[in-house]
């Protein structure tokens, strides 16, 4: 049954590279060269995976693999809501961050203020972190394929 669901993502894979090979260079850098393409080689070895047994059968001793864990959580009700809050402060400030500064500024300041503050992490870490996406999100992005992302509502 694993093999015919991974057939079915073989198929798809392969035709959107058939179909997305001959457009034009822009056009298909997404959908072909980042979706399709790696799409179809890991479908291709999760194939090659089901098809020789790769993960080791399970005996009637053993408990499940390991990420069949369950965790019993059992924490107070204050501390769950203080944690959900936190998660959602976190959620809607990088929200407005973006919307008033733009993705370019706004999602490294994001990075260097969650490290820092929330992971609890050095300076330094905070801002290999951000300077990190910084040259992730402009360097690969604005610079090398010339995808401008919006300004903020105060820089435009």
């Amino acid at each position: 049954m694993s093999a015919n669901f991974t057939l079915f993502f073989v198929a798809i894979f392969l035709g959107g590279c058939w179909w997305g090979w001959q457009w034009p260079y822009i056009a298909k850098l997404m959908p072909v060269y980042v979706a399709a393409v790696p799409g179809l080689i890991l479908a291709v070895v999760q194939l090659y995976r089901d098809a020789t047994g790769w993960e080791r059968q399970p005996g009637k001793n053993d408990e499940g693999i390991e990420m069949d864990e369950v965790h019993d959580m059992n924490m107070d009700k204050a501390t769950e809501l203080r944690r959900t809050l936190v998660f959602f402060g976190w959620f809607i400030g990088g929200a407005a961050g973006i919307w008033l500064l733009g993705i370019v500024y706004a999602l490294p300041l994001l990075v260097f203020l969650y490290v820092l503050v929330d992971g609890r992490e050095k300076l330094i870490s905070a801002i290999a972190m951000g300077a990190g996406i910084y040259a992730v999100v402009w360097g690969l992005f604005e610079y090398i394929l010339e995808m401008r992302w919006p300004s903020g509502l105060l820089f435009s």
